[in-house]
């Protein structure tokens, strides 16, 4: 319609009776009933109006020879952000592991106070035995050396008796010294295989309700998952339906162009066929 009206308004008919503006005409030649036209100017007034009528509503991309300078920056891409049920599903597997290594930790530590409480209880065991071994022969030796002194034997045999009692004393003091030695042993390791025991109780409560956490942390996380993809098919729907539009627009964009080309070349070529009528 646009180019229809300014088409109009560069016709001899209409030009006859109106003032010339000063940026398309010059001067009037001989031939009073024509003036003289800027063809270029008009073209390019032309042009312009068309232009403007064609971009209206519809948004341009600019060429790539004016984008702006920090279009061509380069932009890292930022570290990937957890979501809450991400990180809490991540924390719940690390738990998991962490309380299946304590368990293991437990159960090695387990067995090996098990094996040293059981040698300790043997050692204890042996060391009971040698001590009621050696208090016995002591005893034994002590009656004998009452018995000399109450029958008045001779001073030598009560002598003998003495020294084979102190002899029999201090086997019996090292006996008692083993036995004490393998009893505080023994009750070390006792109390080690305890707390092992217990430790292998804890743990394993650790990890049924670590399990149980990770169950439920992971279920959350696989809905949170179907959320996200149904949510990123939505949005590329969406962004197909924006694209199917863009092209649309662009198609109109195009459509205009060539048909602004087509009446700027219709432009010139009427100007031309006035500069021949005005040589008539």
């Amino acid at each position: 319609m646009v180019a229809l009206a300014t088409t109009e308004a560069f016709a001899p008919s209409q030009i006859h009776g109106s003032s010339p503006p000063t940026a398309l005409y010059a001067e009037e030649s001989n031939n009073n009933f024509l003036p003289t036209i800027d063809t270029k100017a008009a073209a390019s007034l032309f042009a312009a109006s068309v232009f403007a009528f064609s971009t209206v509503g519809v948004t341009t991309t600019l060429p790539a020879f004016v984008e702006p300078a920090h279009a061509a920056a380069k932009v890292e891409a930022p570290a990937k952000k957890l979501s809450k049920e991400e990180k809490e599903f991540k924390q719940a597997k690390d738990t998991l592991e962490s309380s299946k290594s304590t368990l293991k930790a437990y159960e090695k530590l387990a067995s090996e106070a098990k094996n040293a409480d059981k040698k300790a209880s043997s050692a204890l065991e042996s060391a009971s035995k040698n001590a009621a071994s050696a208090k016995k022969a002591s005893d034994a030796v002590a009656n004998k050396l009452s018995a000399a002194k109450s029958q008045k034997m001779p001073a030598s045999a009560i002598k003998e008796l003495t020294a084979d009692l102190a002899q029999v004393k201090d086997v019996l003091k090292g006996k008692e010294k083993v036995l004490a030695d393998a009893s505080k042993t023994a009750s070390t390791t006792s109390k080690e295989l305890k707390s092992a025991e217990k430790g292998i109780v804890d743990s394993q409560k650790a990890v049924k309700k670590a399990e149980k956490t990770l169950k439920k942390a992971e279920k959350t996380y696989k809905n949170y998952q179907k959320n996200v993809k149904k949510q990123m098919k939505a949005q590329e729907a969406k962004l197909k339906k924006l694209e199917s539009q863009a092209n649309k627009l662009k198609d109109m964009k195009n459509k205009e162009t060539k048909e602004l080309s087509e009446k700027l070349k219709a432009i010139e070529s009427e100007s031309k066929s006035l500069e021949a009528l005005k040589k008539l």
